[in-house]
């Protein structure tokens, strides 16, 4: 199943794509700004190349590292 993604601020424009996606016999949902926000992190998990983590080791090494520049 295909999708479209259509972004409005206008309350009534919503309304009208809403009726017309009726009217065609499509289906449709409103997405709230939670939901939205939701799948960009669900993008983001997906694009994350955990080759580019750090080890924990390597964190470890990096937060002393920091903790000792503090002390100068």
């Amino acid at each position: 199943m295909n999708s479209i993604i259509i972004h409005t601020d206008s309350d009534s424009d919503l309304s009208l794509l809403k009726q017309l996606a009726k009217k065609m016999g499509l289906s449709s949902h409103v997405v709230s700004g939670s939901e939205k926000e939701d799948i960009g992190l669900a993008l983001a998990i997906e694009e994350n190349d955990s080759a580019d983590n750090l080890t924990r080791e390597e964190a470890v090494s990096y937060y002393q590292a920091l903790k000792n520049e503090n002390k100068l």
